[in-house]
């Protein structure tokens, strides 16, 4: 393999990642295009989903979850062409490097080998004759520093000249490494774009087995589909509101109902004190908690989210969810679409925005959820 891409491949490899981020991109909105006909408005299309009936909707739960899938690769197509793209602005600079190294190397080897020439040509005896025809002191020791400074300027050049070889060896083999990498992540591009391929194959399958319902399924996809990207979008400035919410202290020290005991502090959190403040400073969407016995559930009604999961302690004074299951309109959410509704951040209850009032250092040490309250632990730090 060589260790370098031509400026020509380089190009073209380029050119191919941006046009297939363009394809998809294209081919995404060909398809919302041609599924959705015309852009409905948010309202109309929730009422149009809440109106179907339950055969509609388990025909429609089969649909969704291959979009979901089918997002999934796509997303993997971009994470790994992204990579690629990286690789190769990495490989470009790394051979730049290499070009300027190794001509500040040759232009060292010229200049080693002049005075290596000029050397040869005076001969030792020269050097000898030098300082036996000084005419005094001053100038015979001048003579002996002028070649002692010959003499380690050499030694230093080829130093230096051993050092640089060193070093276009490791970019070498840098390059090199990159390379190998940059063929792997190629390779592991094809597996998302042909799994995506067969999603929409399986899908369009499905669509065509329906017959003359065909066209009122679509509408009903499409209608899904607008509500989830809306949603999605909805979602992240609802968990950007959270930690506002939380950031501000707007929970306190006495809405934790902390008491003092031998060991540590106790506390619990009310589900609906939680959910009341939670309303009370947020200009969003309800989003609403539900404690429940070793469960968490939250809520987000005029978006028909639901999720659940548990708060896991986080860098020993915080509370994140950590969400493993979900719904959307009672259809099952796969795992990759209930990160991306968190792909902007978590909801984290932070206790130390919650406790500023407390002068001592903690860590939480449990968490329990039971019907209607959270309750926790906490281990002062002394």
């Amino acid at each position: 393999m060589s260790l370098s891409l031509s400026k020509k491949k380089l190009q073209f490899c380029l050119f191919f990642i941006i046009a297939s981020l363009i394809t998809s991109t294209v081919f995404l909105l060909l398809r919302t295009l041609w599924v959705y006909g015309e852009v409905k408005p948010i309202t109309e299309v929730q009422e149009l989903l809440e109106g179907i009936s339950e055969e509609e909707k388990e025909v429609l739960q089969k649909l969704f979850t291959l979009t979901q899938e089918i997002e999934e690769m796509e997303r993997e197509e971009l994470r790994i062409s992204g990579d690629i793209k990286m690789l190769l602005t990495e490989i470009a600079e790394k051979e730049q490097l290499i070009k300027k190294q190794q001509e500040r190397y040759d232009s060292q080897l010229e200049v080693l080998k002049k005075v290596l020439i000029g050397y040869q040509r005076s001969g030792p005896a020269s050097y000898l004759d030098t300082l036996l025809s000084a005419g005094d002191l001053r100038t015979f020791v001048r003579s002996i520093n002028i070649i002692r400074d010959l003499t380690s300027n050499v030694g230093e050049l080829l130093a230096s000249l051993e050092e640089g070889k060193e070093t276009l060896k490791k970019e070498n083999e840098k390059l090199k490494e990159s390379v190998i990498i940059l063929e792997a992540k190629k390779e592991e591009l094809k597996e998302p774009i042909r799994k995506k391929q067969q999603l929409l194959k399986e899908q369009n399958t499905y669509l065509d087995s329906l017959k003359g319902q065909r066209a009122l399924y679509e509408e009903h996809l499409a209608n899904l589909e607008v509500m989830w990207d809306d949603s999605k979008t909805m979602f992240s400035q609802l968990v950007s509101e959270f930690t506002r919410i939380i950031g501000e202290g707007n929970i306190t020290a006495e809405d934790l109902n902390l008491s003092f005991g031998f060991t540590g502090m106790k506390g619990a959190i009310y589900e609906e004190t939680f959910n009341e403040i939670l309303k009370e400073h947020s200009t969003l969407p309800e989003l609403l908690f539900h404690f429940q016995s070793d469960r968490i559930e939250i809520e987000v009604p005029d978006k028909k989210i639901t999720l659940s999961g548990t708060f896991v302690i986080e860098d020993e004074t915080a509370l994140r969810l950590n969400v493993e299951e979900g719904s959307f309109y009672e259809m099952p959410l796969e795992q990759e679409s209930i990160e991306e509704l968190f792909k902007e951040g978590y909801l984290l209850l932070d206790f130390k925005e919650m406790t500023q009032g407390i002068s001592i250092d903690f860590i939480i040490n449990t968490v329990t959820s039971k019907d209607g309250v959270l309750e926790f632990t906490i281990k002062p730090e002394f």
